[in-house]
């Protein structure tokens, strides 16, 4: 459930032809190295690997999302772990092929990285709809996580792409908003809060020759696909230790930064949406708390969904924190 990047071609409004002259080059300056690992015949996931000493830290995205939206954040933990992340199948660089967006074949795909790359047992990170990953994998395979990090990821996200269709429709993206990846990069942080890096943008959309955005890399039904097939979490079948690091909503202007520019029924819509999805959350908070009670739980009230980025700095010092508990544990 990453709004942040989720429905960029539901908003777009903009013709497709080019301006003059080409776009000038860009530089990923994030310092990951690049490499694809195969899961399954004819498919191959994009792997970003920041290097670091000590166990392996491995971040998952959320939906539509891919593994660069990590790159101003995952670094910093460079210093105590070496730090990976990882792009799903159907998204960004990684193949898409016409199936195998399940959770079964997912945590299959996750277990496949891990062994052509040799890491035996790793801490998981995970945001959004990741989160359905990490349960599943952690219980799947209790003896290859010595850790988990949830980033407002340990819900039950099985019913969210009904919640996700009744999200009031947000400003249109107009031409000037699809010039470049910056301009994308910066119209959704107009809207929707976060400041996400714009190799996250360049990977997601296809551009034209001068740099304009005229569609997503990921068809709409491979997102269908992904939610169809999330299941529900057993929590029950945890074993590791897990920090669950969630956004509280406390308004709606805090759900819809562009809450200024909204009408009296708009506004009510959004409020609408905003206590359903409250209601929601505290019922997945809940569950939580209940079913997985050896976790550590940290509320960020005013946090925006991408919490890495509305709140770095304490989603930062908790993480190092909690990962430094099991340091002599994880072993590649």
């Amino acid at each position: 459930m990453s709004h942040a990047t989720a429905g960029i071609t539901a908003v777009l409004m903009l013709a497709h032809t080019a301006t003059a002259g080409p776009a000038p080059p860009w530089v990923d300056r994030s310092p990951h190295q690049v490499r694809f690992v195969a899961v399954a015949p004819g498919v191959r996931l994009e792997v970003l690997d920041w290097g670091g000493q000590g166990p392996p830290l491995v971040f998952l995205s959320g939906l539509q999302d891919v593994a660069h939206g990590f790159d101003d954040f995952a670094p910093q933990f460079t210093g105590q772990h070496h730090v990976l992340a990882i792009t799903r199948r159907g998204y960004g660089a990684s193949s898409r092929p016409r199936s195998g967006y399940d959770l079964a074949t997912r945590v299959a795909d996750l277990a496949a990285v891990l062994d052509s790359l040799r890491l035996t047992r790793v801490a998981l990170v995970g945001h959004s709809i990741a989160g359905d990953e990490l349960t599943a994998f952690a219980g799947a395979h209790p003896q290859r996580v010595s850790r988990l990090v949830y980033l407002d990821a340990a819900y039950d996200h099985s019913d969210v792409g009904r919640l996700i269709r009744t999200f009031p429709p947000p400003p249109p993206m107009l031409r000037a908003d699809s010039a470049s990846p910056a301009a994308v990069q910066a119209y959704v942080r107009r809207v929707y809060g976060p400041r996400i890096p714009e190799a996250q943008f360049r990977a997601i959309g296809r551009y034209d020759s001068s740099g304009r955005l005229v569609a997503d890399v990921t068809p709409a039904r491979i997102d269908s696909l992904v939610l169809a097939g999330c299941g529900h979490p057993d929590y029950s079948a945890v074993r590791a230790p897990a920090l669950v690091i969630d956004a509280v909503v406390d308004s709606a202007p805090q759900v819809f930064p562009f809450w200024a520019r909204l009408d009296g029924a708009q506004r009510t819509a959004a409020r609408r949406y905003t206590a359903v999805l409250q209601q929601w959350a505290a019922t997945e908070r809940a569950r939580v708390a209940r079913e997985l009670p050896q976790a550590r739980l940290l509320e960020l009230h005013g946090a925006n969904h991408y919490v890495f980025a509305s709140n770095p700095r304490a989603v930062r010092d908790a993480m190092r924190a909690f990962l430094a508990g099991g340091r002599g544990a994880a072993g590649s």
